[in-house]
């Protein structure tokens, strides 16, 4: 939304004497336009702090400026505080009404406070909604930009051209996690929780998560739905979002692999109330084989991030055309899947 300025000028001259003294006020007044954004979440209120990204990889910066500022995002600091905050002014400025769910952290006899953003559209059937999430803290001690400023940033591009689209014939939520980085994913696992308890599960159609979307020796990933290699049993639906990615990238002429659809990341909870999920990856510290390095170019036999999890997980530990890829494919799920989700059929 565009604002107008206009300007006028009152001038007063007063006569004291034989001085003259000319004294001007200039006054500002602004008005918005009258028409609406496109996007269907509800409109921000409040000033905008915060620059406004044009893309991915000016997320990720300002993400590196906030962990450089507060020594890391990891949940329960500042740092998270911060950027929860720059979240929330992107989703805002957008037009979408994000909203907190909190919960207690307990770790190591220690309890706190964290908590989740949650942002979705005002239109679309509510009994058919399309999550997307992507964990918003980081491990202590790291700015955490690949693990995983990179799903955050990727997320809200995807969010902010969903506003700009005509209101979606499926409702779209987006989910910023809180304190994944513990020996299991708090903050999704008490949103599913939650949901499971209020009867409100079965309306979610399908569930898609990105964490690591940026690795500097990367692959292209998909989570493999074909089988499950735990105890845990594949949703139906599952495997028709690995194949709506496949064929996205298909489409493109772009390569890719599969990896393991249950690794422990958000899409767990979601996987063991028997949620269609999938997602997309491009390495942790797991090494590329010839193969891969074959496919996607970079170095075999070495780690895909060989700074997960430690302080060198920075804005330099990213790759900048793996970050691209990605935003446009979760973008791309995000849009296809508001106006037709009969491909997870």
């Amino acid at each position: 939304m565009k604002l107008h300025w206009h300007r006028r000028t009152i001038v007063l001259i007063a006569a004291l004497g034989l001085c003259v003294v000319l004294l001007a006020l200039t006054l500002v007044s602004g008005r918005t336009d009258d028409s609406a954004p496109r996007g269907q979440g509800r409109a921000a209120t409040g000033p905008q702090s915060q620059p406004q990204a044009t893309t991915a990889y000016e997320h990720l910066e300002e993400f590196q400026a906030i962990a450089d500022e507060h020594g890391d995002r990891a949940a329960g600091t500042s740092g998270y505080e911060a950027a929860a905050q720059y979240v929330e002014q992107q989703l805002a400025s957008a037009g979408y009404q994000s909203s907190r769910q909190y919960f207690t952290v307990e770790d190591h006899g220690e309890e706190f406070e964290s908590f989740n953003i949650i942002a979705e559209t005002d239109g679309g059937s509510e009994d058919n909604v399309i999550m997307l999430g992507a964990h918003l803290d980081g491990v202590q001690n790291s700015p955490a930009i690949n693990d995983n400023a990179s799903g955050v940033a990727a997320l809200l591009q995807a969010a902010k051209e969903l506003s700009q689209r005509d209101e979606p014939k499926n409702k779209v939520r987006f989910a910023w996690w809180g304190a994944e980085e513990f020996r299991e994913p708090i903050g999704s696992e008490h949103y599913v929780e939650d949901l499971a308890d209020s009867g409100e599960l079965d309306d979610i159609a399908a569930y898609l998560n990105f964490d690591m979307v940026a690795s500097p020796n990367y692959v292209i990933a998909v989570y493999d739905a074909r089988e499950s290699d735990t105890w845990l049993e594949v949703p139906d639906g599952s495997r028709q979002i690995m194949e709506f990615f496949t064929d996205y990238f298909d489409s493109r002429d772009q390569p890719w692999v599969t990896t393991g659809w249950n690794f422990d990341s958000d899409q767990r909870a979601f996987i063991e109330e028997g949620v269609a999920v999938g997602g997309l990856f491009t390495g942790s510290n797991e090494r590329k084989s010839r193969k891969q390095a074959n496919i996607f170019g970079g170095e075999a036999r070495e780690p895909r991030d060989p700074n997960y999890h430690t302080s060198g997980d920075d804005i330099s530990n990213v790759d900048q055309e793996a970050l691209s890829i990605m935003t446009d494919a979760i973008t791309h799920a995000a849009t296809s899947l508001a106006e037709d989700s009969s491909a997870l059929e």
